[in-house]
């Protein structure tokens, strides 16, 4: 049996993707959203076809990967980033504005780009979107960890618990679970 070699310095191997962390740590965030076959999540940030991949890997045939196209996105930059896309059959390019879709979804992953000032509309969004017990990803590159942690604020306010945290010298990341009290 062969032994799995593994990388000592990843970020040699690795080049940072369109959201500003390398796909190493990007792939260790994912794991921290337990996605499963079938589940439904929502990426919100930049299309980076690695990251799209291992969403679509992560829930699978059954699953669906819905992507939040960024404002001011055209009908027709969607459609082309959907063809090519035509590989992944459970991914789906939304374009911005209004949609008939509710988009519930299981899970939602927030890249940096999309992590801005005012945070409270962002949260309301996705409080709305997931079911409960649905996961909500934070992640910002090093050195933000005072934006994540008013970010993280906000999110506990609007009822989002703490399932993960971890602020390093390589990424500022965080997990919530939306746990909607049945009275």
């Amino acid at each position: 049996m062969t032994p799995i070699v593994r990388s000592i310095e990843p970020e040699q191997v690795s080049a940072p993707d369109h959201s500003g962390l390398p796909h190493w740590q990007l792939r260790f965030l994912l794991r921290k959203l337990s996605l499963r076959r079938g589940e439904h999540v929502i990426l919100m940030g930049t299309q980076d076809l690695g990251t799209i991949e291992m969403l679509a890997l992560a829930v699978g045939s059954a699953g669906k990967v819905t992507l939040l196209a960024e404002p001011g996105t055209s009908e027709a930059a969607c459609q082309s980033l959907q063809r090519e896309l035509s590989l992944l059959p459970q991914v789906h390019v939304v374009a911005p504005g209004p949609s008939l879709d509710t988009q519930q979804c299981d899970a939602i992953c927030i890249l940096p780009e999309r992590l801005t000032e005012p945070y409270e509309p962002l949260m309301d969004q996705s409080w709305r979107r997931l079911g409960n017990g649905g996961r909500l990803m934070l992640t910002l590159p090093h050195g933000e960890g005072n934006q994540l942690h008013s970010a993280i604020e906000c999110a506990n306010q609007k009822g989002f618990v703490t399932r993960y945290r971890r602020n390093c010298d390589k990424h500022c990341a965080w997990v919530g679970v939306k746990y909607a009290a049945k009275w």
